[in-house]
């Protein structure tokens, strides 16, 4: 039978994941008992999550509190939204009331959720170049029209994002608002600084422009500790916060949240119900008792913090041993290094010759960008590797960049 005609028009904007292409690829190689190193990945490193203590808060609770396994409110169980308020307190200086929190599907339905509350077809949204591909993805699904603003190390380039506001005004584009990743971008690992955050939320308010800010690593900075969250500057009320514990939990926990006010929290929370109904209610009560006895300091801030910081640490070191004239970024938050190829070479091209011959798995920078401007990128990831492989792979990374470039 033929399927494309009981097809709705919005599924002609449907694309899939350049991620996802990736991961396919190098599971067919692995079917084959090919033996590959990725820094591909977008996670945690699970050895570094303390599985024994979550194993051991899942078995007490599901024991103890018949509610686990219950649906639950759609904004969530009162008791997270108030530790989820408390945590961000202090750890990110925002002061935000629980009735302004909804717990979601990770970051991912955070952002999923805002979307089709504000998403026109035909709207424009004005994010960093390059920016998150499955959010692209998914803001596009809906009909938007993404204009990308270029990014350097201190992250966007505010004074470009005017120009940009300015030009789509004079061609009469409605914009409806700005995303940004301001901490351990991805995925170029950048941070925004303080000045550009400031100038930022002076932008938005002169150009009446709401932002969605992606905390998504927040809680994963290796320096820059008095950097502060938009949310926690903004005066106007105009921040929209889609924050996540994927990056501390585990992606697979899948707990996650928006911080919105007014009518825009009415709309996510109506949208919400016939979507999902609630986040997993286990989920929802491990995050609680993890962030109520302090597991996120122990666990996290002074073991699974130190980890990722040197692994980061090694990955930086491996580069400018074995690839001192090239371009990478030196994140201070986040799991991610930009590198880039020399000028004029094909990324896409050069992933997959790694894969095929050093049995290397990066991703590919251009489907991250949203112009023709990184052809050359790389992501690579340093979270999810062991440091052993960090080394190796860098060096396969750099026995191929030679190779073909001669540098």
């Amino acid at each position: 039978m033929e399927y494309t005609k009981y097809l709705a028009g919005r599924a002609n904007w449907i694309k899939g994941s350049a991620l996802a292409e990736v991961m396919k690829k190098a599971a067919e190689l692995q079917k084959k008992g090919t033996k590959l190193i990725s820094l591909a990945a977008g996670d945690p490193d699970p050895d570094l999550i303390p599985r024994n203590v979550l194993g051991e808060i899942a078995k007490e609770i599901l024991e103890r509190e018949p509610k686990s396994v219950m649906y639950t409110p759609a904004n969530g169980i009162p008791e997270l939204r108030e530790e989820i308020a408390s945590f961000l307190k202090k750890h990110d200086q925002l002061e935000v009331s629980p009735e302004n929190i909804v717990i979601t599907i990770g970051g991912t339905g955070a952002l999923d959720l805002l979307g089709r509350v504000l998403i026109d077809p035909g709207d424009v949204i004005l994010t960093e170049n390059p920016s998150y591909i499955n959010t692209l993805l998914a803001f596009e699904q809906l009909g938007a029209k993404i204009e990308g603003v270029s990014v350097d190390n201190d992250g966007m380039r505010v004074d470009l994002l005017e120009e940009k506001i300015k030009e789509l005004k004079t061609k009469g584009q409605k914009i409806k608002f700005i995303y940004t990743i301001p901490t351990g971008q991805n995925p170029m690992g950048v941070t925004m600084s303080m000045e550009r955050r400031k100038a930022l939320l002076e932008i938005a308010s002169k150009y009446d422009l709401l932002i969605i800010e992606d905390t998504a690593y927040n809680f994963m900075k290796y320096e820059g500790e008095n950097i502060l969250p938009l949310k926690a500057l903004d005066k106007d009320g105009r921040v929209i916060v889609a924050g996540t514990l994927s990056k501390v939990l585990g992606t697979g926990f899948r707990i996650g949240w928006i911080i919105a006010e007014g009518e825009i929290l009415k709309k996510v929370l109506m949208q919400k119900q016939p979507i999902d109904f609630c986040a997993p209610a286990i989920s929802q009560y491990i995050a609680l008792e993890y962030l109520r006895r302090g597991y996120f300091e122990k666990y996290h801030l002074k073991g699974a913090l130190l980890g990722y910081k040197e692994k980061r640490d090694i990955m930086l070191t491996a580069l400018e041993e074995h690839l001192p004239s090239a371009e990478f970024t030196r994140p201070i938050a986040g799991m991610f290094v930009m590198l880039f190829l020399p000028e004029g070479a094909d990324g896409i091209a050069f992933a997959s010759e790694l894969m095929g011959k050093e049995g290397v798995v990066v991703v590919p920078g251009e489907p991250f960008y949203t112009d023709d401007t990184g052809k050359n990128a790389i992501r690579l990831n340093f979270s999810r590797p062991s440091k052993e492989d960090i080394s190796i792979g860098i060096e396969k990374v750099a026995t191929l960049y030679r190779e073909k470039f001669g540098k």
